[in-house]
């Protein structure tokens, strides 16, 4: 009764922009979608029943979207660390993933085996229910919190913020590492080293004048083949010890490489006979070399993309 009193009488505002505000009203819709789903008989209404579970999801989605920019405001320097998400596909990385995590950790919790996986699926139903609980916790205090001051931050929310982050880090690892490859350390270190070797290879061109900075600046079309082939020869002869370091085994060589690995040798052999002189004919040979589709078909949207290393060296090596 005390908290129907409290909840009619200091209830915020739906205009307001206060961030307790917000979660609060987000709170009460994915309350209210959550009781119609479970009231409801999904195999006499299945298109009903889609409907509610993507709402739903999407409700769990803004829910996480405002905690996460509470937990930024009141426990910035206590964030748990999240650098493991650069090892993730980039198909994974997007705004909608913790809202999947809610909705695969509940799952767990309520005892499904998530795609077929029912090693990974039991390994992870502990933390799966540690999380979820952890997470009505967090919703209870911020939900208290939001009917009593909204501009005010509690030590015990803190202290339920904190613990409910590590939990969701650490669920978000070991989920999406059951889930989908991610990459070792080895192989996240491999590919920075091809980033370095491409940075390297700019500005080596830039300061030898292969290249200009008003062709990056405009995204000249004709980088989407020039960087790749300069950087395969400085990653050969300049930068011989780096990722297209040849004398390691195949299998220690970047994904993207490993497929060429006997034509990059042939292409090495090749260089390496090359005088001085030969090879700057070669850099600038490859640095202005066009060809007539390119010029024709790449338009001014595409050039962004072009100039993110679109490193598709099929048919480009042998040149």
């Amino acid at each position: 009764m005390m908290n129907r009193f409290r909840k009619w009488l200091y209830k915020p505002k739906r205009s307001d922009p206060q961030l307790l505000a917000q979660f609060y009203h987000a709170d009460e819709e994915l309350s209210q979608v959550a009781a119609e789903l479970d009231s409801l008989d999904g195999r006499k209404d299945p298109q009903r029943c889609t409907l509610l579970v993507s709402q739903f999801r999407s409700c769990q989605d803004n829910v996480l979207n405002i905690i996460n920019q509470i937990m930024d405001a009141c426990i910035p320097q206590d964030r748990a660390p999240r650098d493991f998400c650069v090892k993730f596909p980039e198909e994974i990385r997007h705004d909608n993933l913790a809202g999947q995590l809610w909705f695969g950790a509940e799952c767990l919790a309520a005892g499904s085996i998530i795609m077929n996986r029912e090693l990974e699926s039991m390994a992870m139903r502990p933390l799966a229910k540690e999380l979820t609980r952890s997470l009505e916790d967090v919703r209870g205090a911020l939900r208290d919190q939001a009917l009593r001051d909204l501009n005010t931050y509690t030590e015990k929310m803190r202290e339920a913020l904190r613990h409910f982050d590590v939990l969701f880090a650490e669920f978000e690892l070991s989920y999406v590492s059951a889930m989908v490859p991610v990459k070792s350390p080895r192989e996240y270190y491999v590919q920075q080293e091809v980033i370095v070797l491409f940075c390297e290879t700019v500005e080596r061109a830039l300061g030898f004048g292969y290249l200009t900075q008003d062709m990056i600046d405009d995204y000249e079309p004709a980088l989407m083949f020039t960087i790749p082939r300069l950087a395969i020869v400085c990653g050969l002869v300049v930068y011989s010890d780096g990722p297209l370091n040849l004398d390691r085994k195949v299998e220690d060589m970047s994904e993207l490489f490993r497929p060429f690995h006997t034509l990059l040798r042939k292409i090495r052999f090749r260089r390496l006979r090359k005088t001085t002189r030969k090879m700057n004919i070669k850099y600038t040979w490859a640095c202005h070399r066009k060809t007539a589709e390119t010029e024709k078909t790449l338009k001014h949207s595409q050039r962004k993309r072009a100039y993110y290393f679109e490193m598709n060296i099929n048919g480009q090596l042998s040149s």
